[in-house]
């Protein structure tokens, strides 16, 4: 007689004890080594974007305009920090009295009208230099600081004396002589002088020096720039090119972004905030010249902490 084909009660009871254990392994060993996988990808993007969002303010706040950095932990309508500043494009040492390689035309005066000051060295920023070499860069693009303080590049009286007003600003090489006397930083005819930007304005005063003779250059249409940390609803936002006339506020450090002037201007930086903090206040900041960022990031379950200092690179 014929045996039919299948299973005995035996051998399906053994392959459900089987499919058992191997299913118990698996949740047991594999599925948590895979949760634990899924848990380090998640830390990995959180711990990206906080890296990326320090270094993109860690950027705009180390260049800068000297004491131009204002912070605030309160900010309108959340929780957070606003962190403002004016980020420059170049800058330079003018030649003043007594300073090697300058000759009396060449000297910036400051409290006194002047027409012309040569810079010892060279622009390098690649945006404007071309351009002004040896013609004509438009300060509606481009502006010159002196002596900035927080007192007059915030208020529009004070921006039109440390900050070069509207107009045409002529950049030119000097001496211009030498075996390549149209480009900035070559040897020059004149025994140990090397060829520099001559800087030809508008009659303009500016009334504080810097102490260490530093000319800035601000690209006027990005400045100032703000950045705001809510952690209210969970997001760093940058806010920029918002001056008012002349001046690059309103006076007051700007932290409402649904009023002006940041509204309508802002762009997320990054989301999943949920806490951030910033150097205590403006003043520290001003003495030590360093910022402290902390920005905590969390998702499914997933949270991380960075903590930045950033040191301001420009000086007066």
């Amino acid at each position: 007689m014929k045996r039919s084909a299948g299973f005995t009660l035996a051998e399906v009871v053994i392959s459900i004890v089987v499919l058992g254990i191997v299913s118990v392994s698996f949740g047991v060993f594999i599925l948590p080594a895979i949760t634990a996988q899924q848990d380090v990808q998640r830390r990995a993007v959180l711990v990206d974007a906080a890296e990326s969002a320090l270094r993109r303010m860690s950027r705009d706040i180390r260049i800068s305009l000297p004491n131009s950095v204002r912070l605030t932990n309160t900010i309108a309508g959340g929780s957070g920090f606003a962190v403002e500043m004016i980020p420059t494009a170049d800058g330079a040492r003018y030649c003043t009295s007594g300073t090697a390689d300058c000759d009396a035309t060449g000297e910036l005066l400051i409290g006194s009208a002047d027409l012309i000051f040569d810079v010892l060295g060279c622009f390098r920023n690649a945006a404007f230099a071309p351009t002004i070499i040896p013609t004509t860069f438009s300060t509606a693009a481009y502006r010159l600081v002196v002596g900035s303080t927080d007192s007059l590049i915030y208020t529009a009286t004070g921006a039109s004396e440390v900050i070069t007003p509207v107009g045409a600003v002529t950049s030119s090489i000097f001496p211009g002589t030498g075996a390549s006397p149209t480009q900035c930083g070559t040897l020059s005819g004149t025994a140990n002088t090397y060829n520099r930007h001559r800087i030809t304005l508008a009659s303009h005063t500016f009334p504080t020096a810097s102490p260490r003779q530093r000319v800035f250059v601000i690209e006027d249409a990005v400045a100032p720039v703000t950045y705001i940390c809510n952690f209210s609803t969970g997001t760093l936002t940058r806010y920029a090119g918002y001056k008012n006339g002349l001046a690059y506020s309103t006076g007051a450090q700007p932290t409402d972004p649904s009023v002006a002037p940041l509204a309508g201007l802002g762009r997320l930086v990054t989301a999943n905030i949920s806490a951030c903090n910033a150097t205590s206040d403006e003043a520290t900041v001003q003495t030590s010249a360093v910022v402290t960022l902390s920005l905590t990031l969390a998702q499914a379950g997933e949270t991380v902490q960075l903590l930045k200092q950033v040191q301001i690179d420009n000086s007066q």
